[in-house]
């Protein structure tokens, strides 16, 4: 057998009247849907469509959210709760400044052994592991680096020998201008 649902009457436009007056009161959908025989969807799209809003409900009126709901704040905010803080996000600006424009292995290692022991600090292990696998491949590096690096590379001896050359025929054609404007000189003066 099937099963028919019945849906709820209709309700008059006076009934309507009604439950709008009880949900602006404040009674909730529930139980104004219940009181006029329809479903609370049904209250609640009305409420929806035809704009109602309660009377004690005013936005300026919350309460401000707790601690733990409110957005994060912004790094001028926290400054200026903890003055301290600037020193800190100074150093921390040198550092990466100094890894980006004049990185060597020896601070990158700093860096990667600071940010580990803060990790593991705050108990975020695995941030902290990640961090002293970095230290480690520095380190490995390092040591390459080291044995294989000389001051300078193939392609800088290669520079210095081609703007050595570049300076010398400059030189020679200054010094050819000079002798040929001496010769101009004497030519042109009545001894």
């Amino acid at each position: 057998m099937t099963q028919i649902q019945s849906r709820p009457p209709r309700l008059t436009p006076e009934a309507w009247a009604h439950a709008r007056e009880d949900f602006l009161a404040g009674v909730s959908a529930a139980v104004v849907a219940e009181r006029y025989g329809t479903t609370e969807r049904s209250i609640r799209r009305r409420a929806a469509i035809e704009g109602w809003r309660r009377s004690d409900f005013l936005p300026g009126r919350m309460a401000p959210p707790p601690p733990w709901m409110a957005g994060p704040k912004t790094k001028d905010e926290e400054i200026e709760i903890d003055p301290a803080l600037a020193e800190v996000d100074e150093a921390e600006t040198v550092s990466r400044f100094a890894l980006l424009f004049n990185p060597n292995p020896r601070s990158l290692r700093n860096f990667a052994f600071r940010h580990a022991a803060e990790s593991a600090a705050v108990d975020r292990p695995q941030q902290a592991v990640a961090w002293m696998r970095l230290v480690q491949l520095v380190n490995n590096a390092d040591l390459r680096l080291e044995s294989d690096s000389s001051a300078f590379r193939d392609i800088d001896h290669v520079r210095a020998a081609y703007l050595h050359r570049l300076n010398e025929a400059v030189a020679e054609d200054r010094d050819e201008a000079l002798t040929e404007e001496a010769r101009r000189v004497d030519a042109a003066s009545p001894d």
